[in-house]
C-alpha cells in the first residue's frame, strides 16, 4: 500500500480546567492527507485505522476518501478505482466496517466496498439509485437504505452473508405504522444495546428489534425528523429532532424524556450528530454551538471557538465519533478536529460557566428552574473551592428520594438536572420536595414543587 509523506500536524495544548490539559489537533487538506476539508463521515476499521469520507476535491476531482494509520503517522489517499467508486458518484456520505474488516462506502448514487485483500466493487442493484446510508452490526449484517421517487418503493436492504444476498424491509417490517405514501423505510443510524437488541433511527422515527425478533416503534416519535442516535452505558437511547431541537431520551422501560432549551439552555443549538463516551457523557456536534457535552446528571459543557481560544476552527460541526476516549469531529468545511485527554478530565458536574473559569466568591445554592416543574428541573450551586459534595432530594416527610450528585467537584458554578425520578427510577408524585447541598464545611436547603 502506497504511503504518503508524513505531515507535521500542529498540536496545541488547551487547558479548559485548572491543572487539566487536553491535546488538540486539526487536520486539513493543507497539513494532512485529506483531499478536501469537507468531511461527511468518520469510521474505524478493525486494525484501528481512521477512515474519512466526504466531498471530492474541487481542484483535482479526487474522491475524498482517506485513511490515517492508528499511530497517526501515515496517510493513504484512495483513487476512486481502488474503492469500487469508478462507476458511481464518488462523494462518500457514509462509511461502515463489517466483521470481516470489509469497508463499505455509500455515495448518493450507489454503494461500493473494499475487502482486506484489496478486492473492490459495488453493489449492482444500488448503481444510480438514491442510496441514503450503509450500516453494519456486530453480527456482520449489512444494511443499505435506498430512496425511490415513489416512496412506497423505497426499501432497507439487509445482507447476512457479506453482500451475496439481500432481503428487503419496508415500513411494516420494522413496525413503523406511517402511511408509505408519506414515509420511507430509511436508516440514518443503527445501534445495538447491551442485550443485543437492534435499534434503528429513521428519518421518520425510532424502532428496535427485541430478542424474540419482534419490533417495537415509538408512536410518540413517528413523523419526527430523527436522524442520529447514540446509546449510553446504561442503555439509554438519545435521539435529537432537528425540527424542534428537542433531545429525546428513551429509558430501558421505554419511558421517553424530552430535553430542550428550557431545561438545558445550550440545547438551543441544532444537533447534527451525537455520541456517548464510556462515562455516559453525551457529546453533541452542533450548528453554531461547537461541541457540547451533556451529563446524565444534567450538567453540561461547551467547547467552541471562544472556550478554545479560537483553536477550534469554527462552531459548526457535522459529524462526531469517539474511539478509545478520543473525540474525532468534522468541523463543517474546516477539516477534522481531534481532541484527546479530555473525556476523563471533565469534573463530575461542570457547565459552560465553569469552562469559562467562572470563580464564585461565596458558597451558594440557588432556586431551581423551572419551579414549579414537570418533569425536569435544573439546580445550580456555587463552590468557592474544590469540595466533596452531596446534592440530595427529600420529600416533605424528610425521606431521602435520590442523591443526584456526589463526589469531588471543582471550584466554580455547577448545574445538575433532576428528572423527577427516585433512586429506583420511578416517577415521583406531585408535591413539595426539598433539595439539600452538603459539603464538609457547609450545607444549604431549598424547596421546590413538582406539579403535574
Amino acid at each position: 500500500m502506497k504511503k504518503l509523506p508524513i505531515f507535521i500536524i500542529a498540536t496545541i495544548i488547551l487547558i479548559p480546567f485548572a491543572g487539566m490539559a487536553q491535546e488538540f489537533q486539526l487536520y486539513t487538506a493543507d497539513n494532512s492527507g485529506l483531499a478536501y476539508n469537507l468531511v461527511y463521515c468518520i469510521d474505524f476499521d478493525r486494525n484501528g485505522n481512521i477512515w474519512f469520507g466526504g466531498q471530492r476535491s474541487a481542484a483535482t476531482g479526487v474522491a475524498n476518501v482517506s485513511k490515517l494509520s492508528r499511530d497517526l503517522s501515515t496517510w493513504k489517499v484512495y483513487d476512486p478505482s481502488e474503492l469500487g467508486l469508478s462507476e458511481l458518484e464518488d462523494r462518500v456520505f457514509y462509511t461502515a466496517v463489517d466483521d470481516q474488516n470489509t469497508k463499505w462506502f455509500c455515495t448518493h448514487y450507489g454503494v461500493s466496498y473494499l475487502q482486506v485483500d484489496g478486492t473492490s466493487g459495488y453493489v449492482d442493484f444500488t448503481k444510480d439509485k438514491y442510496t441514503r446510508t450503509v450500516e453494519t452490526d456486530s453480527k456482520g449484517n449489512i444494511y443499505i437504505s435506498i430512496r425511490e421517487d415513489n416512496r412506497a418503493d423505497s426499501r432497507i436492504y439487509v445482507s447476512s452473508d457479506h453482500g451475496a444476498n439481500w432481503t428487503p424491509w419496508d415500513l411494516p417490517d420494522i413496525s413503523i405504522s406511517l402511511d408509505p405514501s408519506s414515509a420511507r423505510p430509511e436508516i440514518y443510524d443503527l445501534r445495538e444495546d447491551s442485550k443485543g437488541q437492534l435499534w434503528i433511527c429513521t428519518w421518520y422515527g425510532v424502532t428496535y428489534r427485541k430478542l424474540d425478533g419482534t419490533w417495537k416503534s415509538f408512536t410518540e416519535l413517528e413523523g419526527k425528523y430523527t436522524y442520529a442516535m447514540t446509546l449510553d452505558p446504561k442503555d439509554h437511547v438519545w435521539i435529537p429532532d432537528n425540527d424542534t431541537q428537542e433531545l429525546y431520551e428513551i429509558l430501558p422501560d421505554e419511558t421517553i424524556i424530552v430535553h430542550d432549551s428550557t431545561t438545558i439552555e445550550i440545547l438551543r443549538y441544532p444537533i447534527n450528530d451525537l455520541e456517548s463516551d464510556c462515562n455516559g457523557n453525551i457529546w453533541c456536534a452542533t450548528t453554531g454551538g461547537g461541541l457540547l457535552v451533556l451529563r446524565l446528571d444534567g450538567s453540561y459543557g461547551q467547547f467552541n471557538m471562544a472556550t478554545s481560544c479560537v483553536q477550534i476552527p469554527q462552531d459548526d460541526f457535522t459529524h462526531l465519533e469517539i474511539k478509545n476516549n478520543v473525540i474525532w469531529a468534522s468541523a463543517a468545511d474546516s477539516g477534522i478536529v481531534r481532541l484527546a485527554n479530555l473525556i476523563n478530565m471533565i469534573p463530575t458536574a461542570v457547565d459552560d460557566r465553569s469552562i469559562r473559569s467562572f470563580n464564585p466568591q461565596n458558597f451558594g445554592l440557588y432556586s431551581n428552574y423551572p419551579n414549579p416543574f414537570n418533569p425536569t428541573t435544573n439546580i445550580r450551586f456555587d463552590l468557592v473551592q474544590n469540595s466533596n459534595i452531596e446534592l440530595a432530594i427529600y420529600n416533605i416527610r424528610g425521606e431521602l428520594v435520590k442523591i443526584i450528585a456526589s463526589g469531588n467537584y471543582a471550584a466554580g458554578s455547577h448545574s445538575v438536572l433532576w428528572n423527577g425520578r427516585d433512586r429506583n427510577g420511578k416517577i415521583v408524585p406531585s408535591g413539595v420536595y426539598f433539595y439539600k447541598l452538603s459539603t464538609d464545611e457547609a450545607s444549604m436547603t431549598r424547596k421546590m414543587i413538582l406539579l403535574k
